[in-house]
């Protein structure tokens, strides 16, 4: 168990720091993004950042922090599908032109993210400490 990947403060505790738009590109959108997704896996080297094991499936995008905004302007439209909902699409951020334009912003969000296992981030999920306030 990794306890510095779980987030010291949650999600309502940092969103009120933010602009409201600006915040959830990060902390809900980003997590959209296959683009992340295939960024985080090459970096970590296929290993969940929890238990240390091999991911043999899709990993999911765990929050190390939510204290952050997304500063880059620019969006794409990804394709989430549903049984129900064969064309659901939903915004995410640009990640890969922000990766492009701007190295270092790109590196600071991604030093906010790993990539997980599902189950292991049920798990992590469980040990969020209570919101503060």
């Amino acid at each position: 168990m990794d306890l510095k990947i779980i987030p010291a403060k949650s999600a309502a505790d940092c969103e009120k720091n933010y602009d409201k738009e600006l915040w959830r590109k990060f902390a809900r959108r980003i997590i959209r993004n296959p683009f992340v997704r295939n960024f985080l896996a090459q970096r970590d080297l296929g290993v969940c950042a929890w238990c240390g094991e091999k991911m043999l499936e899709d990993g999911d995008i765990h929050h190390t922090t939510y204290d952050h905004a997304c500063s880059f302007e620019g969006t794409i439209v990804v394709r989430q599908q549903t049984v129900q909902r064969h064309s659901r699409k939903r915004q995410a951020p640009d990640c890969a032109r922000c990766k492009a334009a701007d190295q270092a912003r790109f590196d600071v969000c991604m030093g906010k993210l790993v990539l997980v296992h599902p189950l292991c981030n049920k798990e992590i999920s469980a040990t969020q400490p209570p919101p503060q306030g």
